[in-house]
This record gives structure tokens, C-alpha cells and sequence, in this order.
């Protein structure tokens, strides 16, 4: 019975302090600057002329992955999309324009979705 109690202690012990990791601070200012590094990529991508490559009344998907190196740059990693013209424009604005994050994002993979779209009027 002795043993029980001492086990549930340490299990409950040890619960407590991965919880307390799992939001650590640093955790918290990582995730911050992720959401901001987002915004500076979707900021660039909404400078591309997309006028040329999507007609009026349809609608263009695109994914992009990227990456931080080890210079703190982010640099696009792959452009998944139907359109290889507007893929390649995207590409083309992001060789030119270069965002830089923190060391703390180092190695770290990001993606967003795109959707370019012209509406009929």
C-alpha cells in the first residue's frame, strides 16, 4: 500500500513537470516570433502581381514551404500549386526579398497557404 502511494506521488510529480515544459516561456516566444515570420512571408506574397497569371473569376492555390537557414534567412523551400508561372513569380519575390528571424528559428520548417484570386464584378 506503501509503494502505491509512493508511485502515484512520483507519476504525479513527474506529470507536473512536463506540463510545466510544454509552456514554457520560451515555448511561448517562439510560437510569437513563428506568427510574425507568417506575416512578413504572407506581407511579400501579397506585393506579387498575380494579375498576370489568374484570370478573372478564378482561383489559385498555392503552398509554400519554407525554411530558416543558418544565416536566420527564410527561404522558400518548395512551391506546391497548379500554375508553374506564378509558381516561379513567387519564387523570382522571394529571392529578392529577404526576411530574417531570430537564432531561436534556426532549422525550423514553416508553411503557408496562399489563395490568389481575381472577382468577376
Amino acid at each position: 500500500m506503501k509503494s502505491l502511494k509512493i508511485t502515484m506521488i512520483v507519476l504525479a510529480c513527474l506529470l507536473s513537470v512536463n506540463l510545466g515544459m510544454a509552456s514554457s516561456p520560451e515555448t511561448k516566444n517562439i510560437e510569437k516570433e513563428k506568427s510574425a515570420v507568417l506575416k512578413k512571408i504572407q506581407k511579400v506574397a501579397s506585393h506579387i502581381s498575380f494579375t498576370d497569371y489568374v484570370r478573372s473569376g478564378e482561383t489559385e492555390l498555392i503552398v509554400l514551404r519554407c525554411t530558416v537557414n543558418e544565416n536566420n534567412e527564410v527561404v522558400v523551400s518548395k512551391v506546391i500549386g497548379f500554375d508553374e508561372e506564378l509558381k516561379a513569380a513567387i519564387r523570382k519575390k522571394f529571392e529578392n526579398k529577404k526576411i530574417r528571424t531570430s537564432a531561436a528559428l534556426s532549422g525550423e520548417e514553416l508553411a503557408l497557404r496562399l489563395k490568389f484570386a481575381i472577382h468577376e464584378k
